[in-house]
C-alpha cells in the first residue's frame, strides 16, 4: 500500500468523498465491529482495497459469482451469530435496493448492524464495463435507473439515519454512526457517479494487462 497508495486510485477526482479514502476512515473508525458484510459491486472492490481489519474480525462477500442483494441479509446471520457485537455493511445504492425489505427484520430484533451505502446514483461496475465496450452507452444503468430516498426509507422503518457529501463531513458522521453501538443505523455516501475500480482487468485481456496501466515507479514517485 506504500508503493501503491489506494487513495490515488481515483486520479481526476478534485471535490467530493474519495471512496478508498472514506473506507480506510470507516474502517479505523470501527474496532469494535465484529467485521463487515460487503454486497456486489464498484463498492466490493474498494472495500478489499482499502479495508483495514483489526485482530478478529471478518470480512464476508460473496466474491466474483454472488449476486447482489447479499450483504443485508449476511450481516442478520453475523448478528445473530455473534451477539453484543456490531456488523458493517458496505453496499451499493442499487445492491441495498435488492433486499432493502431486512431493513424491518434488523429494526424488529433490535440487531446493531451499522449500514453505509455508498451511493453513486448508478449500477457502477456494469456503467464502467459500458465505458469500456459499448461506448458509453449507459442504458439501464444510469438511463432508466434511480434510486430512492435512503434516509427517509430507513426512518421509516424506525432507523437512525443520515446522508454526507463531502469530506468534511466524514469525521463528524464516524462519530454519530458509533455513538449507539448497538443500535442499528444507516449512512448514505454520495459519490461521483463518474468514479471507476481501478486498476482493472479489462475485457478479453490477461491478468497482468490492467488498466490503467501502472508506469514503473508509479509508487515510488508518489511517497
Amino acid at each position: 500500500m506504500a508503493m501503491y497508495p489506494d487513495a490515488l486510485e481515483q486520479p481526476l477526482l478534485k471535490t467530493g468523498i474519495n471512496p478508498n479514502a472514506f473506507i480506510k476512515i470507516l474502517s479505523k473508525a470501527s474496532p469494535k465491529a465484529s467485521g463487515y458484510a460487503v454486497d456486489v459491486g464498484q463498492h466490493q472492490m474498494w472495500a478489499a482495497q482499502s479495508i483495514w481489519l483489526y485482530k478478529g474480525q471478518r470480512f464476508i462477500t460473496s466474491g466474483g459469482m454472488g449476486a447482489m442483494g447479499f450483504a443485508l441479509p449476511a450481516s442478520i446471520g453475523m448478528a445473530f451469530a455473534s451477539p453484543g457485537h456490531p456488523v458493517v455493511v458496505i453496499v451499493g445504492d442499487g445492491a441495498f435496493q435488492v433486499n432493502i425489505q431486512e431493513l424491518e427484520t434488523i429494526k424488529r430484533h433490535k440487531l446493531p448492524v451499522k449500514m453505509v451505502v455508498i451511493n453513486n446514483h448508478s449500477l457502477g461496475m456494469v456503467r464502467q464495463f459500458q465505458d469500456e465496450v459499448s461506448r458509453m452507452s449507459h442504458q439501464g444503468t444510469v438511463i432508466g435507473y434511480s434510486v430512492p430516498d435512503f434516509v427517509r426509507i430507513a426512518k421509516a422503518y424506525g432507523i437512525a439515519a443520515k446522508a454526507i457529501t463531502r469530506c468534511s463531513q466524514i469525521s463528524t458522521a464516524m462519530k454519530w454512526l458509533w455513538q449507539e453501538e448497538m443500535l442499528p443505523a444507516l449512512l448514505q455516501v454520495d459519490i461521483d457517479i463518474k468514479l471507476n475500480v481501478n486498476p482493472k482487468i479489462q475485457f478479453r485481456r490477461s491478468i497482468d494487462q490492467m488498466e490503467p496501466k501502472v508506469p514503473e515507479g508509479w509508487g515510488h514517485r508518489r511517497q
